[in-house]
């Protein structure tokens, strides 16, 4: 009970410094907003080879995928870094509190910015672009879940190969927008391609993939265990590297 009312005054916390934090909320809420209305309204609607979904739509999807990745990936991930430049988690390392609650209450901030996220991208998705609700919601949220549990091991293991604070966003987005581009984020990806072949290493097109597949009438549960599974392999992967080099002090200089 006491580990409960840890984490919920960690999430709470969290949450006061997220939304105090202008550049971390424009980054996560806006920038998906503001790619979603250009691109979206660009790009036409005219069906996806492969989908059911017209190309405004699809970005749609696409942008939540982007924002999801934003908070759970970068803002985790620098978050991290700053707090260990600082000596933030060092000291939380020494005090009676469970690490795993503090851990547990930044997921639970983390959660509540993709849940915020969700409704706002669907939404404008559904005034302004006819998307439907998606037809297999279990679907959708299934992929949710474990798209914010890949991408948040992720931004946790990203954080051993950042050599310090200032290093952060150069490291962290240096990484990510080369694979995003690539993934079908901002142009739905032809199959068969090259960059579709790269792509698929890596666990961005799966998570479009799967969360495309949730939106689309189709018969059937809407499930995609074959995206799923990469993803949950990436995070295995990234939470066993976690495990075994993180670093809860900055490197001496």
């Amino acid at each position: 009970m006491n580990d409960l009312l840890i984490v919920k005054d960690q999430v709470r916390y969290e949450q006061k410094a997220y939304w105090r934090n202008p550049m971390a909320a424009v980054f996560t809420l806006m920038f998906p907003v503001v790619f979603l209305v250009v691109v979206g309204t660009s790009a036409g609607a005219t069906r996806v080879p492969g989908t059911t979904l017209k190309y405004d739509q699809y970005i749609v999807v696409a942008m939540l995928t982007f924002g999801l990745i934003a908070a759970c990936y970068t803002n985790l991930g620098m978050a991290i870094c700053i707090r260990r430049e600082s000596g933030v988690l060092k000291r939380m390392r020494g005090t009676p509190i469970a690490i795993s609650s503090y851990v547990d209450g930044i997921i639970g901030s983390v959660l509540i910015n993709v849940a915020v996220l969700t409704v706002v991208v669907v939404g404008i998705g559904m005034s302004f672009y006819h998307l439907h609700f998606p037809y297999h919601p279990l679907a959708t949220v299934v992929t949710l879940l474990v798209a914010i549990v890949t991408f948040c091991a992720l931004g946790m293991a990203v954080t051993i190969i950042v050599p310090n604070a200032d290093a952060a966003p150069a490291v962290i987005n240096g990484i990510y927008f080369p694979i995003v581009f690539i993934s079908g984020v901002f142009y739905p990806l032809s199959s068969g391609s090259v960059l579709s072949h790269i792509a698929a290493y890596f666990p961005i097109s799966h998570m479009i993939t799967a969360l495309v597949s949730g939106f689309e009438q189709d018969p059937g549960s809407g499930l995609r265990p074959r995206d799923l599974m990469v993803m949950l392999i990436w995070a295995a992967a990234a939470l066993v590297f976690t495990a075994r080099r993180f670093r809860w002090e900055p490197k001496h200089r």
